[in-house]
């Protein structure tokens, strides 16, 4: 019996943390792990992607930012072909890549780094963020034969939490209440047979 409950609370422990991490899966756009590396899905390419803040700390990202001040992106092809293409990355405030209008995602930009050929692979970007908030990434890439490919990434600049807090908060309190209810049934039936 206890093992079956202890199967049963396992397995909703399971389900539960597969729940909490879901929305993180989708909330950070074009951007993925592979590996331990972060790595961003362009067309049918990919870039390996890094962010340092060198005067805060030695650690990289690749999603939120954890504070304002100077940021360096590091963008590496993984593919040869995209050698030959032109690259441009903008950095725009909140939801503005969603637009069409063109006037509308130039006044939302807060950097931009022109289409330019990097033969070496390896583009390097910086930018100094003044304010906390939330921003999107969008990488361009244009080919020799018409090739046109746009990424796009969503990141937070000095959030104070993680945006994970609250799945993890959630479940953590889904998980307490199903021990304390299995915990509390198996204490009353084994009252109840001690008493007979």
């Amino acid at each position: 019996m206890i093992g079956r409950r202890i199967g049963l609370v396992g397995a909703t422990l399971a389900g539960l943390c597969t729940a909490a991490y879901a929305p993180q899966a989708a909330a950070h756009g074009a951007v993925g792990f592979e590996q331990d590396a972060c790595v961003l899905k362009i067309g049918p390419d990919f870039m390996y992607f890094t962010g340092y803040q060198p005067a805060t700390s030695h650690k990289k990202f690749c999603e939120d930012i954890p504070s304002t001040g100077d940021t360096i992106f590091v963008l590496d092809y993984a593919q040869d072909e995209m050698r030959e293409m032109r690259t441009d990355f903008r950095i725009v405030r909140g939801a503005a890549e969603e637009t069409d209008d063109a006037a509308a995602l130039e006044a939302a930009t807060v950097a931009y780094l022109p289409p330019k050929v990097y033969p070496s692979g390896t583009l390097n970007f910086e930018h100094v963020f003044k304010e906390t908030g939330n921003f999107v990434g969008i990488v361009t890439v244009d080919g020799p034969h018409g090739e046109h490919w746009v990424s796009k990434f969503p990141f937070a600049v000095g959030r104070a939490y993680s945006p994970r807090t609250p799945y993890f908060l959630l479940t953590a309190a889904a998980v307490l209440a199903i021990l304390l209810v299995f915990w509390g049934r198996g204490e009353g039936r084994g009252s109840a047979g001690a008493a007979r």
